[in-house]
Parts: C-alpha cells; sequence; structure tokens
C-alpha cells in the first residue's frame, strides 16, 4: 500500500530544495572519488562523441559535394567502344559530354625500370565539378591539347622525375608535363591501387593499345541541367534501354562511399561503445561502493522520517549530476577529438570535412552516453530504496522482480545505444549480447573467486598469499569491479591488435612460398606461348595459368535480373558485375567440393551448361545445386545450371574463381590468359616487368607485393586511428582502477594497522596486497586473451 507514497515522494524529492541540499552534503566524503570515476565515462562518451561527429560531418560532406566525388551528373561505363549513334543518343539534353578510356598498363621509366599504372586518356571538360590541381597550374590545359602525360607524385618521386623528362607507354614516348595534385574523381575501383597518369585522348590511341585490349574501361560523362532529379531519370531511361551500360550518377556515388564510411564507422563506434560500457561499470562499482559506506546515515535518516523515496531521491540526484559532469566533458573532449582527426586525416577522406561538428549529433551521442551511466548506476540507487530504517540492520536485498528487471534494462541501454551506432537492429542486438557476455564470464570469474576462496585456502601457502587470498572474499570487497574493469580493458585491447596483426600478418607473402607475386594479366592467346617462354628464359616458373572470360547475370532460376533488381531483395552489386569466370576440367589445390558432383570435362553447345559456383556468392544469389541461371556472354544468351559448390581459400592470392565451366563451351568467347609467377627479389621482378615492355607491352604485370604493401599501408592508417580508441579503453579502465584502489583505501589502512597490531612486518603487509593484486590482475588478463 505505501509504494504509491513513496513514490510520490521520489518525485517530489527531485523538486525539493532539502534534497538537493542533502545530496552535496552527502557527497562531500566521496566526491573526488565519484569525479574520478566520472572520468571514465567521459572518456567513453568523448569516444563516442567524436566517431558519431565524425561521420555525421562526413555524410554531410558527401551530400553537399555529390557532384565533384563523380565530376559529372551522369556517367557511362562499357567494356567497348561507344558507337557515334550511341554518343549521340546518349549526349541528347546534355549541356556538356567527355570521354574517357581508362585500363592498366605498365608505364617504362627508362633506365630506372617500369611499373603498372592506372592510364585515363581523356577527351573534353570533364570534370565538370570540383576542381583539378597540377603542378605547375598550366600542366592541366597542356595534358588536355595532348603535349604530355601528367603522373601522380609518388612515380615523380619514385623516378625522380623533372617536367621534360620522357617516359614510354606502348612503345611511345611522352613528355612529362607535371605532377597532378589532385586529379578527377576516380572512374575505376583499380585505380586506387595504381598510380594514375593522364593524357589526351589522342595520344592514347597512338600508343596501340588499344587494339589488343580486353580490359579497358570507355566511360562517357554527361553534364545535365537542371536539378539532380533530372540527372537520375536520364540514368533510369539509358538503364532500360541498354542492359550492357552501367550508369553511374552522384547518388550513387555518394551511396557507394557513404557505405563504405558507414562500415568503418561501424567498427570504430564498437571500439567507442566498448570503452563506454567499461567506464559505465567503473560508475556502478563505484556508486556501489558509496552507498554502501552511506548505509548507516540512509538508516539514520529513514529513522527521522524520511521516506525510502526521498532517500532515494538524494543519491539519484548525486548520480544525475555525476553523469551529466561526466556527459559535458566528454562532449567537449569528443569535439576537440573530432577537430584533431579531421585536421590530421584531411587528406584521406574523399571530401572536404568542417571541424566544428553538427550539434544535434553531438547532444544525441553524448546523451546516449549519459543514460548508459545512469542506467549502470540503477543497480546501487535501489539498495537505497530498499534499505532498513534502522542502524546495523541486514544489508539491503533487491526484490526478486528487480533482480530480473535490472539486467533487462542494462542490456536494453546497449542495444539502444549500439542501435543508434549501426542503424542495424540484428547487428545492435549482437554486439549487446557479445558486451554483455563478456562481462558476464568476467563477474562470474569474480563469483567463482569469491566462493573459491571463502572455501578452499590451503594450508601449505606461505602466510602472505593465504591472507591476500581471504581479501578477496572479506566484506565490501573489490573482486567484481577490479576483475571486470581490468578484464574488459584487456579484452578490448587484445581484440584490436590480434585483428589487426591477424590481417597484416595475411597480406604478408615473404612465407607463403606457394602463392604468386605476380600476376600477368590480359595476355592473348595467341601470346600465352611466347609468355611463358619468356619466364622460362628468365628462370622464373609458371604457378598457374586460366583463360578468363567476361559475363554477366540475365537472370536467376528463370528471374530476369532487372525484376530482382527492382524486387531489392538481392545486393545490386552481385547482379550488376562482370563476373571473370574460368573454364577447366579439374578441381584446383585451393578449391574444396562442398555439395553436387565435380562436372569433369567437355560439353556441347549453350544450353544447361553446368557450372561451379564459389559457397559465399551461391549464398549472395540464393541459388545451390539444380538451380540455373542465365548468362549473357559479351552478347551471346548462354543458360547454365548449377552442378557443385566450392569453398574456396582465398589467402593463398591464387587464381581463384566464382564461377567455373567445362572445356568446350568458352573457347571461342573473346578472352585472355592470367599467368602467375613468384619471383623472390626486386631486380627479378623488375627484370620481368622491362621485359614484357619491349616485348608485350599489351600485358600488365600486376606485382602484387606492391599491391598489398598499399593495402598494408591503408590498414596501417586505419590502426592509428583505432588505437586511439583503444586508448580511450585503456584509459578509462586506468581511471577505474586508480579509484577502486581508492575506494578500499581507507579500509585497507586499517587492515594493515591491525596486521602490524598483530606484528605483521611492513614488508609482510606490503606482500599481502602484491599478491592479492597479482592473483586479481594475472586472472583478468588471462580470461581478457581468451575472450579476444
Amino acid at each position: 500500500m505505501d509504494s504509491k507514497p513513496q513514490a510520490v515522494g521520489f518525485l517530489r524529492s527531485l523538486f525539493s530544495r532539502w534534497t538537493w541540499r542533502m545530496a552535496w552534503r552527502e557527497s562531500r566524503s566521496n566526491r573526488a572519488r565519484l569525479l574520478l570515476f566520472a572520468g571514465s565515462v567521459a572518456v567513453g562518451i568523448a569516444a563516442l562523441v567524436s566517431v558519431q561527429a565524425l561521420k555525421d560531418s562526413v555524410e554531410r560532406g558527401v551530400e553537399l559535394q555529390a557532384r565533384a566525388l563523380l565530376g559529372a551528373d551522369v556517367q557511362i561505363t562499357v567494356r567497348r567502344p561507344f558507337t557515334e549513334a550511341e554518343v549521340r543518343e546518349a549526349s541528347r539534353g546534355a549541356a556538356r559530354v567527355a570521354q574517357e578510356i581508362a585500363f592498366a598498363s605498365m608505364m617504362e621509366f627508362g633506365e630506372a625500370g617500369s611499373r603498372l599504372v592506372q592510364v585515363r586518356g581523356l577527351a573534353g571538360a570533364y570534370p565538370f565539378y570540383g576542381e583539378v590541381n597540377t603542378r605547375p597550374a598550366s600542366a592541366w590545359d597542356e595534358m588536355k591539347a595532348g603535349k604530355g602525360v601528367l603522373l601522380e607524385p609518388v612515380l615523380i618521386e619514385q623516378y625522380q622525375l623533372e617536367p621534360g623528362d620522357t617516359v614510354r607507354l606502348g612503345g611511345v614516348e611522352f613528355t612529362v608535363l607535371g605532377a597532378i595534385a589532385k586529379g578527377a574523381p576516380r572512374s575505376g575501383r583499380f585505380s586506387g591501387f595504381a598510380p594514375e597518369i593522364y593524357m589526351g585522348l589522342e595520344g592514347l590511341v597512338r600508343t596501340g593499345l588499344l587494339n589488343t585490349r580486353s580490359l579497358a574501361h570507355y566511360h562517357l560523362q554527361l553534364e545535365i541541367p537542371g536539378p539532380a532529379s533530372q540527372a537520375e531519370e536520364r540514368k533510369a531511361e539509358l538503364a532500360r534501354t541498354h542492359d550492357e551500360w552501367r550508369v553511374e550518377t552522384p547518388q550513387d556515388r555518394r551511396e557507394n562511399i557513404g557505405e563504405a564510411l558507414d562500415r568503418f564507422q561501424q567498427f570504430l563506434g564498437i571500439l567507442a561503445l566498448a570503452a563506454l560500457v567499461l567506464g559505465a561499470t567503473g560508475v556502478g562499482g563505484a556508486v556501489h561502493a558509496h552507498v554502501e559506506k552511506k548505509l548507516p546515515s540512509i538508516a539514520v535518516l529513514r529513522c527521522m522520517g524520511c521516506s525510502s523515496g526521498r532517500a532515494f531521491g538524494v543519491y539519484f540526484i548525486q548520480v544525475l549530476q555525476l553523469g551529466l559532469i561526466a556527459a559535458l566533458a566528454g562532449t567537449a573532449a569528443g569535439v576537440v577529438l573530432h577537430a584533431v582527426v579531421v585536421w590530421t586525416f584531411a587528406d584521406a577522406l574523399p571530401v572536404s570535412v568542417a571541424a566544428v561538428p553538427d550539434v544535434s549529433a553531438v547532444i544525441l551521442a553524448a546523451a546516449g552516453g549519459a543514460l548508459v551511466c545512469w542506467t549502470f548506476a540503477l543497480p546501487a540507487l535501489l539498495r537505497v530504496r530498499h534499505s532498513a530504517p534502522r542502524p546495523g540492520a541486514q544489508e539491503p536485498t533487491l526484490p526478486w522482480r528487480w533482480r530480473l528487471l535490472l539486467p533487462a534494462f542494462l542490456f536494453a541501454a546497449v542495444f539502444l545505444l549500439a542501435w543508434q551506432n549501426t542503424m542495424v537492429w540484428t547487428r545492435a542486438l549482437g554486439l549487446a549480447v557479445a558486451l554483455g557476455g563478456a562481462i558476464g564470464v568476467l563477474a562470474l570469474l569474480a563469483r567463482t573467486l569469491v566462493v573459491v576462496t571463502r572455501r578452499f585456502t590451503p594450508g601449505f601457502l606461505p602466510y602472505e598469499l593465504r591472507q591476500a587470498l581471504a581479501n578477496l572474499h572479506r566484506p565490501q570487497n573489490q573482486t567484481l569491479l577490479f576483475i571486470t574493469s581490468l578484464g574488459m580493458g584487456v579484452f578490448l585491447l587484445a581484440t584490436i591488435y590480434s585483428a589487426r596483426n591477424l590481417t597484416l600478418n595475411r597480406l604478408d607473402l615473404s612465407d607463403k612460398k606457394d602463392s604468386p607475386t605476380i600476376y600477368l594479366v590480359d595476355v592473348q592467346f595467341d601470346q600465352a606461348a611466347g609468355v611463358v617462354a619468356l619466364l622460362e628464359r628468365l628462370e622464373l616458373p609458371v604457378l598457374q595459368r586460366s583463360p578468363m572470360v567476361t559475363m554477366r547475370l540475365s537472370s536467376i532460376k528463370g528471374v530476369p535480373v532487372e525484376t530482382l533488381m527492382k524486387q531489392g531483395d538481392m545486393k545490386r552489386w552481385v547482379l550488376r558485375r562482370e563476373y571473370r569466370s574460368t573454364y577447366r576440367a579439374d578441381v584446383s589445390a585451393s578449391e574444396k567440393l562442398v555439395a553436387g558432383r565435380w562436372h569433369g570435362a567437355g560439353h556441347e553447345g549453350l544450353n544447361n551448361v553446368p557450372v561451379s559456383l564459389e559457397k559465399d556468392i551461391a549464398a549472395d544469389l540464393g541459388v545451390w545445386v539444380g538451380d540455373t541461371l542465365g548468362l549473357d556472354v559479351q552478347g551471346v544468351a548462354m543458360s547454365a545450371v548449377v552442378t557443385s559448390i566450392r569453398e574456396v581459400d582465398w589467402s593463398n592470392f591464387g587464381l581463384n574463381f566464382f564461377m567455373v565451366f567445362p572445356p568446350g563451351v568458352l573457347e571461342s568467347a573473346p578472352g585472355f590468359e592470367v599467368l602467375t609467377t613468384r619471383t623472390e627479389s626486386q631486380s627479378s621482378s623488375g627484370a620481368l616487368q622491362r621485359a614484357l615492355v619491349r616485348e608485350f607491352p599489351n600485358v600488365s604485370a600486376i606485382d602484387l607485393t606492391v599491391l598489398l604493401e598499399t593495402v598494408r599501408g591503408i590498414l596501417e592508417q586505419i590502426s592509428r586511428i583505432t588505437n586511439v580508441l583503444a586508448g580511450f579503453g585503456v584509459v578509462s579502465g586506468i581511471i577505474i582502477l586508480i579509484g577502486v584502489y581508492l575506494n578500499g583505501r581507507d579500509k585497507r589502512l586499517r587492515e594493515s594497522v591491525l596486521l602490524r597490531t598483530l606484528g605483521a612486518s611492513s614488508a609482510q603487509v606490503r606482500r599481502i596486497l602484491v599478491a592479492e593484486y597479482a592473483v586479481l590482475g594475472l586472472l583478468s588478463a588471462i580470461v581478457g586473451l581468451i575472450l579476444a
């Protein structure tokens, strides 16, 4: 019957001047320690605010600069030259039109060697939006006029080039006009892994490389007057009439960049959320210790007529103020960190980003952090509400309904914050379960340690160690908070570093003697024997050689791809991508059949052709053994039946394919061969590339070691950001450990005095403390590493 008055008393207490004065007075003895724990939450909120602010700032930058990301309103891409009729049709209604041909090729830098580059031949005023910066400034116009080539700064520096020097492409010499500081938007994904060079379209045609190439991309860029909706309408019209055209607008480029940045932000958000949960755990423990010390004072207040609701209000206000202080401090630090990240990594971001974040994103992240802080302090506050109104009474216990509801509240708070970060409820649920499971495992370890040391302490152990183990289960021990805080810190840090090291180790080919280091791409069928002879002459092995034919999906299980795209149930890239497939009679060493039967050798006709699919692409396509696929092999229709599913080991960097067909079907289709070899030194790799440039200028040698070093450099840049956020977790954990020590310092001093009175030496007291914290630290570290 008294629950309702108590509830009213609590609500009224929040507007009572006496409650606020009492809350301030009651916090005096532990104010510094509570603020220290608030610092651990502030660290987590700072990380969360900086991540959310960066995400919002980049999204706003992408939104405002979407046209500059593509450089045009509409870009059309095909794998063959445009006809004059197609150019006229596509450019109808366009204010300006530009053309580009892009492909990878080997460029020779005199005696200094050769290197794979991404060649971009331009004609027209592209890019229509955004700026192009060159050194010297006039070099861009000179390049468009056909006077030479522009190179990325990395090539200029590597080969010590100056304006006026010459380079060779396809047997033709070109004058170096300067360096391209900021070029046109990248037109292909591969261009991010090879340095770009720019030249006029007429000069590109003179190289003769287009006569035999099969990997060139032909782009047509359009400037469409009017709002962005006009470009989207034009895209829809062109996509309906030309299935083989890949039509892209600024909206598509914005979505692609946004998706990649969103994944990275989600990863950073996980680290920030872990640091915040770690800090909130510390605050919960600090409030628990604070309330436990105040139980006699609370009992006195209750005896003097203070209701449980009003007593609850006193300590609720303290926690409310604690969360607000942490939120304000964390928000300020997060805004500063956001500005530092923007200034430090401005060149690596795809758009220019404002150093001052959006206020709404900052407030939302700070409010979420404060909510988690208050929620984790709730279990300790409820002890005040259920305390008995008499000093020395039994320690308050929570009713069973609260014991069930509190974990649900904690889980809901973490889930909501994770959902705010990922905006995908399944990922948020998995993250909340993972963090809850890690905390649960550490808490179970602490509880188990308390029970075991209480019931079993071997008598043969030295006195200091027995006393240290007894301290683990003494009243008001800090075992639970210490193990949870330190274990979560180790878990967070070890997870980040193990993931980083595993990824970087996978990119190291030095200890993989069977893995190739060089791919030879675009070897025409009539050149294959000559390329093999060249490798033998240079005493290099031919590890693998496979024919490659490009194709697209036209239907899946009889449903046209266009219908599937409108339904939106499958990933667009899976439906629209070009599949570079091969044909062979045997299963390779890097593959394993997981379903169906291998097709073997030989098949006639283009109907019901057996095909083996890699298991992940089969899952993306929603097909299995027995299902049918419709394929467009460069204008020729072919139907296929899935006869087997393969599991592919992609880590060996060999020639692996999503689709493998039997021999006898694709031999007459336009294609090329890919060969792999391995070089043990830079000199042998350089000799191979120079020989290829002289004898087979159309063949591209992709040096995998250089490519992986580029990826490694990108990952190293990313790791610097993740290390900063990991450091936030470590700082939060250190603050909690200091707070744990300070919370128990008074009791430790009394225990030390008692031990000294009973005859223990100061050295024995020190050894007892060292042994206690050594046991806690060792167990926390071991479990944290196992969880990681």
